[in-house]
């Protein structure tokens, strides 16, 4: 638990700042950011009245603010403490940089947001293989947002319960993984428009283990449960993924609706784009079959590519992978994994031994984006009982990029208490990865890629990973502005079982 917690304290106020800024987060947590939550001036029409309060007599807005308790990166409390500095006193708040306790607001001054139908207790989201706990019911729920009594008397039905409260889990998970934790209480201020500021951060701690309220009490003990009932290198590891393309008409510049060609469902399907294009499916994504092998999942995605080139019948249409292909088409590799419990040593892991290479071969345009996607430690738990990473871009850029990356995603999942290097919590190289420099982390690579290299089962994986690191050590990126189409075509022919590192004309340049 909070294996980054000295990389916390050695952070000023000021850099923790920088920090939720470069993963796309609103700070507030020096004087001067707070100060921006209190602006003299706006009229009472312009406030949101679920979220903030308006005084006559100071010409201010106050604000509503959240604690959310979070428990290895899964929320198992958010209580609701009213408007304004009165309620924070009145609450007992913690002040920015304290190191204090994190008390147990059993009782507090708010409302505490409906947690699985409980005020406390509720295991924080712990899955291990095959089983799945979600809090608040959020991933498909059905419950009321806020439990009884509320905040100010405010009806149920006037919050937006889907999207408040995913935006406060998902802020709040965030801004402790950024900041190198993965359990501890954060307290958001409401800005309007379902924006939230960070106020305060407050890390748990072992030595204070004895006076954790009883959510957090259940939630170590669920995890503590998982952990214990995995096997060594998780044998029942299961992997799925989900990358994405687009379908580009070269001759007038514009994207043609994946929809119009692929189904919802289905391993060569459509799905949603960037804010702009709702009401339609633009975007393909390849869906293979979960498997427990890569060279078996492997084979299911070339079958999925057979499939979309087989259903995408006019030949005209270039297909293009990458980070953002084009701008303001931001795409993703999503890799979901099942059959080990989800845990921060886990998702540093792959951020640190998978993103971090992946971003040294991608495209130079790929870094915008950032941090609106493709920010480190990017989750989503999934109905099946696993988790979904959603940090990498599409590695559907070539075939030898993708095997390298699915071979190396299973390797590191299945071995990641072996991997302890954490780059990427250095100052220089976290601000590094969000502006796209990747100078400084060639370097910082190099260790981890012989600790890699000396992983149980590298041999047998090596013929697919070495190709993408001899890349790595050639700087030679992918170009986003080539056509993929033809180089998933050219394996069609190959037999699945004989799936072999080839080299063929692929976008790197």
């Amino acid at each position: 638990m909070n294996e980054g917690l000295s990389v916390f304290v050695s952070l000023t106020l000021q850099q923790r700042e920088a920090r939720l800024r470069r993963c796309g987060l609103e700070p507030a947590m020096t004087p001067s950011g707070r100060a921006q939550l209190e602006l003299p001036g706006i009229s009472t029409a312009v406030v949101n009245p679920i979220h903030t309060g308006y005084s006559r007599q100071t010409g201010r807005i106050h604000r509503q603010q959240y604690i959310v308790s979070v428990f290895n990166l899964q929320v198992v409390d958010i209580q609701t403490l009213g408007t304004g500095q009165a309620m924070r006193q009145k609450a007992g708040i913690h002040q920015p940089g304290a190191r204090a306790v994190i008390n147990g607001r059993d009782g507090g001054s708010g409302g505490r947001l409906a947690a699985g139908g409980s005020s406390g207790g509720v295991p924080g989201g712990v899955q291990g293989a095959g089983s799945q706990t979600v809090i608040n019911g959020r991933d498909g729920g059905n419950e009321d947002w806020l439990a009884e009594g509320g905040s100010g008397g405010v009806p149920l039905n006037e919050y937006n319960r889907r999207g408040t409260a995913g935006q406060l889990r998902e802020i709040a998970v965030r801004a402790l993984y950024n900041l190198g934790l993965d359990s501890g209480e954060v307290r958001l201020t409401a800005l309007g428009g379902r924006q939230f500021a960070v106020e305060d951060v407050i890390p748990l701690t072992h030595a204070d283990a004895g006076k954790w309220p009883t959510a957090y009490q259940a939630a170590s003990q669920a995890l503590s449960t998982a952990l214990a009932a995995e096997q060594p290198g998780r044998t029942g590891l299961l992997m799925g993924m989900d990358p994405e393309f687009l379908l580009l008409r070269e001759s007038t510049g514009r994207v043609v609706p994946a929809s119009r060609y692929l189904p919802l469902d289905g391993a060569a399907g459509c799905d949603a784009g960037p804010p702009g294009t709702r009401g339609t499916f633009p975007v393909a994504e390849l869906r293979p079959a979960p498997r427990g092998e890569p060279r078996a999942l492997l084979a299911q995605l070339m079958s999925a590519a057979r499939t979309a080139d087989r259903l995408i019948a006019d030949r005209e249409l270039r297909w293009r992978a990458g980070g953002m292909p084009l701008p303001g088409w931001a795409l993703g590799g999503h890799l979901h994994f099942s059959g080990v419990t989800l845990t921060a040593p886990l998702l540093r892991a792959l951020d640190n031994y998978l993103a971090l290479p992946l971003m040294l071969l991608e495209d130079a345009g790929a870094a915008a984006r950032r941090p609106r996607y493709g920010v480190l430690g990017d989750f989503r738990i999934q109905p099946h009982g696993g988790f979904e990473y959603r940090t990498l871009p599409s590695f559907l850029v070539s075939p030898v990029i993708a095997r390298g990356a699915v071979f190396l995603a299973h390797l590191i999942v299945s071995r990641y208490e072996d991997l302890a290097l954490r780059p990427l919590d250095r100052e220089e190289l976290h601000a590094a990865y969000y502006s796209g420099d990747k100078t400084p982390l060639r370097a910082a690579f190099t260790p981890l890629q012989a600790q890699l290299r000396g992983l149980p089962g590298y041999a047998q994986a090596a013929r697919y990973i070495e190709p993408l690191l001899g890349y790595i050590a050639a700087e030679r990126t992918w170009d986003e502005s080539r056509d993929i189409r033809g180089l998933w075509r050219t394996q069609e022919a190959a037999p699945a079982a004989s799936i072999e590192v080839q080299t063929p004309t692929h976008p790197l340049t």
